[in-house]
């Protein structure tokens, strides 16, 4: 065979790029035999494509209508060895001798592209292909997908500057009538309550629940979820479980709980808010499921993913960590692939993207307000009052003499 290897090298270790940053990388042919060829190019491609089903119906009759949309960012190709002429079409035969040879190459990921993001049936994907231009047979290529983020602030963004501005908690209420044998009709309630809407991965977020079981039989299990809502063209909404943590097994009848500063920690996920993206959009909230005898009661508050904390969080570090998978998979949604990619569907479905994960968080305020409650806490105050007292035993006294006391008195 004349060519024995083709092979795409780029700088990043991880693969990750912010948009606007160069990709850097070089292509390299390992020639067994002299070759004779068009020419060698690299191409830069990023798009984001969906695919849904939509259900109409029509009196009786009902019709399946499958979508597929794409969005193309960009698509480059740029001549790393022979002659194109002004037509974008090759001219000329070039030989490759025997041997290795490498082809450099540096690209500017263009700025304020959506970041990368793999869902069912839909996807952002950039890649890198090197290909080798032949007149007789198949082009040669290798191609390697690169991970493209883009930060996101929602105090810089207008529609999302008031996220975490605001004094109040983040409420959300559900409440329901259950109906009874011989009494009167009862009533089950579920509330859930956030400090605040914006978060970054690795942040802790402490919710409040609280359900009331107001009803003559025992309930069911209270779990608290992290989900994932993706709107395909505008139309279509697909909502994936992505954590799910068991609050407690139920409540017995008349019963009603509380928990405060229950806590949830943010994985590793595509921030909200695909910028420039009208085929995706990409939401989260945060919900409580209470399991009765005849209903289930939700309570959902949205938040925001954003890739850069606020100013009175504290973090040792940050890495890129892969994202976190969907808990519930459905086995018929069937991934779909970018047009004119030569690389096999198993190595594409191996991609994983990456995300900004934030290691150890702590909050300064709440550590200031621990402070403040440590300070004046009863056990400090009791410990006070015995450290005052013992001062005032240890204050030397003064005896006065007889004849001191009695001239005193005269005076």
């Amino acid at each position: 065979m004349s060519v024995t290897s083709i092979e795409l090298q780029l700088e990043s270790e991880n693969l990750v790029y912010f948009s606007g940053q160069r990709v850097k990388g070089a292509l390299v042919l390992q020639i067994g035999l002299p070759v004779i060829i068009a020419g060698v190019e690299v191409r830069f491609r990023g798009a984001a494509r969906a695919k849904w089903r939509e259900t109409v119906q029509n009196g009786t009759h009902r019709t399946d209508i499958e979508h597929e949309k794409e969005e193309i960012y960009f698509d480059d190709r740029f001549c790393l060895w022979g002659k194109v002429n002004h037509t974008n079409r090759w001219e000329g035969r070039e030989v490759l001798q025997r041997g290795r040879h490498m082809f450099p190459f540096q690209y500017k990921v263009p700025e304020c592209v959506p970041c990368s993001f793999e869902g069912p049936d839909a996807h952002i994907r950039y890649s890198v292909q090197g290909i080798i231009i032949r007149y007789n047979g198949e082009c040669i290529s290798s191609q390697r997908i690169i991970n493209v983020l883009r930060e996101y602030d929602p105090r810089r963004e207008p529609r999302d500057s008031a996220a975490n501005s605001s004094p109040h908690r983040l409420e959300d209420h559900a409440e329901r009538s259950v109906s009874t044998l011989c009494c009167r009709p009862g009533r089950v309630s579920c509330t859930l309550s956030l400090p605040k809407r914006a978060c970054v991965p690795g942040e802790i977020l402490r919710a409040e629940i609280l359900v009331h079981n107001m009803s003559i039989r025992k309930s069911g299990a209270v779990s608290l979820q992290l989900k994932q809502i993706i709107t395909y063209g505008g139309v279509q909404t697909k909502i994936l479980l992505l954590k799910e943590y068991k609050v407690c097994d139920g409540l017995r009848p008349g019963q009603h709980r509380q928990w405060k500063e229950y806590p949830l920690r943010v994985p590793p996920l595509c921030p909200s808010r695909l910028h420039m993206c009208k085929v995706l959009d990409v939401r989260y909230c945060i919900s409580v499921e209470a399991t009765f005898a005849d209903i289930i009661l939700y309570s959902a508050v949205p938040i925001i993913i954003a890739t850069i904390p606020d100013n009175y969080l504290e973090f040792s570090k940050w890495s890129y960590k892969v994202s976190t998978p969907s808990l519930m998979m459905d086995d018929t949604l069937t991934d779909c692939y970018i047009y004119g990619c030569t690389r096999t569907e198993s190595e594409e479905d191996e991609f994983k993207p990456k995300y900004k994960y934030f290691e150890n968080i702590r909050d300064l305020r709440r550590d200031r307000d621990l402070i403040v409650k440590f300070r004046y806490s009863p056990s400090l105050k009791r410990r006070n009052k015995e450290k005052e007292k013992k001062q005032e035993l240890a204050r030397p006294t003064v005896k006065l003499k007889s004849e001191d006391i009695t001239s005193s008195s005269l005076a």
